[in-house]
């Protein structure tokens, strides 16, 4: 059925969401005209088949954004969406000051030194969960959702 999508309003943003207590939250509690797409964790080939189709049927214009947890596994999604699709997210809710207020201590993850040093949107975040002191990793749902404009306008 792929091929039969169309979007027939353009949405303000196209939002992806990692876990799915979190996708359930945002849909019912945040009504601002965006597209929201749970990816079930690391998205599988037809959540990325999608979302290249709905990428490429709206205006570049419309800001693509991806919510994730703040931890390897999250930065992990974050890049696999960034090179799988015609033009990768912006961070949503995912940012070291959020996961030093509100995440749990972890040990740093040297794994992700890769993704520190690519041209990620999160390279930074990569590298302070790869090398940093006082790491704290954030799982997503501990967060309320919230409008993506800040997130928008702040690029």
């Amino acid at each position: 059925m792929l091929q039969q999508l169309s979007v027939l309003e353009r949405p303000t943003t196209i939002l992806t969401i990692e876990n799915y207590a979190s996708f359930n939250r945002q849909v019912r509690e945040i009504e601002d005209g965006s597209l929201i797409v749970y990816t079930g964790g690391f998205p599988a080939a037809g959540v990325v088949e999608f979302l290249a189709k709905v990428l490429t049927a709206v205006a570049a214009e419309v800001p693509f954004l991806h919510w994730g947890d703040v931890d390897a596994g999250g930065v992990r999604i974050f890049r696999y969406l960034e090179e799988n699709l015609p033009r990768g997210p912006r961070p949503h809710l995912m940012t070291k000051d959020l996961a030093e207020k509100s995440g749990q201590p972890a040990d740093a993850d040297p794994s992700l030194a890769s993704i520190a040093r690519s041209d990620s949107a999160l390279r930074e975040l990569a590298d302070w969960l790869a090398f940093g002191s006082d790491v704290r990793h954030l799982e997503q749902e501990a967060l309320d959702p919230e409008r993506p404009w800040a997130d928008v306008t702040a690029s």
